[in-house]
């Protein structure tokens, strides 16, 4: 039956056409938000974590939110840790499971490895790793949509130190950059390997190796400026070398065709903290402060802070705020 008799039979009217067809268009966007783990039952029970392997062997947990509903598209966070650390530490450090930050956000938590077999984890673009990560990364994402009803325009991700940097090395990739909506790194570890001699090493003005498939990414990174591991100015560590974080986050501006200068604003009861937003704040660098260390902001003692230098927010907070303001087009 043709759309004429049809619409002859059941007498619609001119807007009704036009609705019909205006939903016929955006059926296909509205497919493809959904993965195809929509409809099925979830081997997780909502609410609690379960370990996976990927057929390569490696390990990741996954957190469904307890109001997990498989006939919904439901966004996701990937978290990754830093290095020497593993995938528990991190779900403790970024509470992202935790009700007063996420209820309705799926988390996945990947493992990195550890080279030789020792407890050194590290993630790909570190000094001493060859591991695929990217590739591992796809793979996870792969299997979770498949099992899942994730809406793929809302895939994030975020990560401490070393996990940090590899957040900004997906943000780079060519193919993660098309499949991740925004990105968080706390404290992260931007390390060049491509520059391995000191005198080569200018953090201020050292250029950041990226080829992201579009140029409107969201970035809001956190550093402090107590930060002795992962200086907040750069430096050459590890044979590797460290850009300047504020370079960093203003190459990301430029990237994004943003004005090269923040809108710069304090940040409440913090020890000079700032906020620099580029855009709106699509690329925003948060200084945590010049006594907060190598940590996740967290007004409460978690295990970076000790309990000795509580921030003045909590950057779970500020991640999940960001990440709810932005998806894929």
């Amino acid at each position: 039956m043709g759309l004429s008799q049809y619409c002859t039979m059941f007498s619609l009217s001119p807007a009704s056409l036009a609705l019909l067809s205006l939903t016929s268009l955006l059926a296909p966007s509205l497919a493809f938000a959904q993965a195809s783990g929509c409809g099925k039952s979830p081997s997780i029970t909502p609410g609690d974590f379960k370990n996976f392997t990927t057929s390569e062997g490696r390990q990741y947990r996954v957190w469904l939110p307890t109001n997990y509903d498989s006939s919904k598209a439901t966004p996701l966070i990937l978290s990754y840790h830093g290095a020497n650390r593993d995938i528990s530490h991190q779900v403790a450090l970024d509470q992202l499971t935790h009700p007063r930050f996420n209820k309705d956000h799926i988390v996945v938590y990947l493992q990195g490895l550890a080279p030789d077999g020792s407890t050194d984890t590290k993630w790909e673009g570190a000094p001493k790793c060859n591991s695929n990560d990217i590739k591992f990364t796809s793979d996870v994402l792969d299997a979770v949509t498949g099992d899942l009803c994730v809406d793929e325009k809302r895939i994030y991700a975020t990560g401490k130190s070393q996990g940090g940097g590899f957040v900004g090395r997906l943000a780079c990739d060519p193919g993660l950059s098309s499949r991740i909506a925004a990105f968080a790194p706390v404290s992260g570890a931007y390390y060049i390997k491509e520059i391995s001699n000191e005198a080569d090493c200018h953090p201020e003005s050292v250029k950041v190796p990226c080829n992201a498939a579009r140029a409107d990414i969201p970035v809001m990174a956190f550093h402090g400026g107590a930060d002795h591991t992962i200086e907040y100015h750069g430096a050459f560590r590890s044979g590797a070398c460290l850009p300047d974080v504020s370079s960093w986050a203003r190459q990301w501006a430029v990237r994004d065709g943003l004005d090269g200068t923040p809108a710069n604003s304090s940040i409440p009861k913090s020890d000079n903290g700032v906020n620099m937003r580029y855009g709106g704040g699509l690329v925003t660098l948060v200084y945590d402060g010049d006594n907060i260390g190598h940590d996740w902001p967290s007004t409460a003692e978690n295990d970076d802070n000790k309990g000795q230098r509580l921030a003045a927010f909590n950057a779970s907070s500020r991640i999940m705020d960001f990440f709810r303001d932005h998806r894929l087009p």
